[in-house]
């Protein structure tokens, strides 16, 4: 059975950004900004459980990892328009790791805060990395590459953005390389497949949506407790 997010959760979660957000500069803000978090067996401990944190490309793959992992852990998602370096971002992520035990925490973030340079960026990493070592201290983290990003009028070619993606990439690859973290390159697993994206060249069809989570679950269970894979 699923379970959304309680009204109490959403209290507390309300309570940590009105929180964090005194404390800090206003952030760089989208004209939409949204955060979604679904937490499948909330009341139940018999499973390991995962954390997917993400964007919407996270958000697109989720079902098909939620799926193939049926039976072998409970999946969780953070998804949300939300910079990595805007404070509400931590105060959220916060609330979850302090509210569940995660077994398992697959990161794929860096599609949003355009706004920011990639010195900001590289910047809102490491915090990010600190609070999960220092609230999911036992989890295994993987880190995903940033998928790329097409034209949204010739998919066979890469948007003017794309660039910032493979330096983002870039700079997450040194960050995690420091710090012992497995990178799941799903940059490289979409590059050369148009037929994977939608239209608007951001997202993906059903097939690269498929592809990715197929790939994510994959990554995930070979980090899973034993007891949980047999």
């Amino acid at each position: 059975m699923r379970y959304s997010i309680s009204l109490g959760f959403i209290a507390f979660m309300s309570a940590a950004l009105a929180s964090s957000a005194a404390a800090q500069d206003t952030p760089h803000l989208e004209r939409i900004e949204w955060t979604d978090v679904w937490v499948t067996g909330a009341d139940q401990d018999d499973l390991p459980r995962v954390l997917l944190v993400g964007d919407s490309i996270v958000r697109g793959y989720y079902d098909v990892v939620d799926k193939a992992l049926e039976g072998k852990a409970h999946c969780a998602r953070y998804t949300t328009s939300l910079f990595m370096g805007n404070p509400d971002f931590l105060a959220e992520l916060r609330v979850l790791l302090q509210r569940y035990r995660f077994d398992v925490i697959h990161f794929n973030n860096g599609l949003h805060g355009w706004a920011y340079s990639e010195e900001e960026y590289a910047a809102s990493i490491s915090p990010v990395l600190d609070c999960i070592a220092e609230y999911a201290k036992d989890a295994k983290f993987v880190w995903a590459a940033t998928t790329p990003v097409r034209n949204a009028s010739d998919l066979a070619i890469f948007d003017e953005k794309n660039p910032r993606v493979i330096e983002r990439n870039r700079i997450a690859a040194e960050v995690t390389k420091t710090r012992g973290i497995p990178v799941n390159d799903l940059y490289a697993l979409v590059e050369s497949h148009t037929e994977y994206f939608s239209k608007d060249g951001v997202h993906f069809s059903e097939q690269g949506r498929t592809v990715l989570g197929e790939q994510v679950a994959k990554t995930i269970a070979g980090l899973l407790p034993e007891s949980s894979t047999q």
